[in-house]
């Protein structure tokens, strides 16, 4: 577990406010989301880093997708479990998740054991604005991952539970500045909100603009985040680099 654990603004790197890596759960707790730096080592991940290059190089190339690696051409993903067939050994898919503290804070924040379901845990691959690789492709829009496997309703009515589960979040490039990143609206969401309440300028006038919060981030970073918590893929006219990235869905056991 790294020394400190810094929060950052949306404007960029804050290293005026620093919170003890100790402080992780409260982070979760308070925020809804625990920022932790440098949680990994950057040789750790290059197995998962060569296979994600290596797989989406086949996506763009191949005429054939492999049904089973459920690439979905809107999000430019697919199944984690798909970078086996790009080099990525086994043990190399899921060692983030042996991270030193990583456990504890699954445990805390789930409230009971905990496992990774692989068939909901993704490599993404995103473009900076000018990048786009086909007209299906789009940067993922505000939405809270608790609506996973969720049916709304065509208009906003009664509070549809939640589904149970935490997000562990890492790039595999630098992201945030040149490359796109996250954009969160830190704090717990007490319900989640309908498909017509996401709209960006909707959340801005229902939100204070300090509570919006796009971290950058380098490989070895790492960020779990609630279920509850809205979020979205971050761009920037700027940018001029992809981002590859992973996610693991953390469910109660």
């Amino acid at each position: 577990m790294p020394d400190v654990c810094r929060i950052e603004s949306a404007d960029g790197f804050c290293d005026t406010n620093p919170v003890a890596a100790g402080d992780s759960t409260t982070q979760l707790r308070q925020q809804g989301i625990a920022l932790l730096r440098d949680l990994f080592a950057k040789s750790s991940l290059t197995g998962l880093q060569e296979a994600a290059v290596r797989g989406f190089e086949a996506v763009r190339t191949e005429a054939t997708i492999p049904e089973q690696y459920r690439f979905n051409r809107f999000s430019h993903s697919m199944l984690l479990t798909a970078l086996v067939d790009f080099g990525c050994t086994s043990d190399e898919l899921v060692a983030p998740l042996s991270a030193p503290g990583l456990e504890q804070l699954f445990v805390e924040a789930i409230g009971s054991e905990w496992a990774c379901n692989m068939e909901q845990s993704w490599v993404r691959k995103k473009f900076a604005p000018l990048q786009a690789p086909t007209r299906e492709y789009h940067p993922q829009g505000w939405h809270q991952d608790g609506a996973l496997g969720v049916r709304f309703l065509s208009e906003s009515g009664p509070v549809v539970p939640m589904t149970e589960l935490l997000t562990c979040w890492m790039p595999l490039t630098p992201c945030g500045q040149d490359s796109p990143g996250l954009e969160f609206v830190r704090g717990r969401q007490e319900a989640l909100l309908h498909f017509t309440e996401l709209d960006d300028s909707a959340l801005r006038r229902r939100f204070p603009q300090k509570e919006f919060w796009a971290p950058a981030l380098d490989p070895g970073d790492c960020l779990v985040f609630l279920n509850s918590v809205l979020h979205r893929t971050y761009t920037s006219a700027e940018m001029r680099h992809h981002r590859l990235s992973v996610e693991y869905r953390i469910f109660p056991r």
